[in-house]
């Protein structure tokens, strides 16, 4: 275990948005409709997904988002924005580390 001092964040400022969050360890941030959510575990989640092989085109946001469920709040009103924004999160994470891999 990490002795972190609580309260703060650590890391740059995001490129997300304009909002001034920072990112956290752990966490990546995504915009979500107009707002940028911190979501844990993701990139760990689209590691398993590549190792898998899956590509973005057989992806779904509803499979996405029930993997991403297990560590994080996701409201049912809000899935289809989720759905949208989880996809295109793969889809950058998926061709980056197939130009890495190349």
């Amino acid at each position: 275990m990490i002795d972190m001092p609580t309260g703060q964040n650590f890391g740059r400022k995001s490129s997300c948005c304009d909002c001034g969050v920072k990112r956290t360890i752990g966490f990546r941030q995504v915009k979500i409709g107009n707002c940028c959510m911190e979501i844990e575990g993701l990139d760990d989640v689209f590691q398993e997904y590549f190792k898998k092989g899956r590509t973005p085109d057989e992806m779904t946001g509803a499979e996405m988002i029930k993997d991403i469920r297990k560590l994080n709040f996701i409201p049912e009103d809000a899935e289809d924005l989720y759905n949208e924004a989880f996809l295109k999160e793969y889809y950058s994470y998926y061709n980056a580390r197939k130009k890495l891999v190349s």
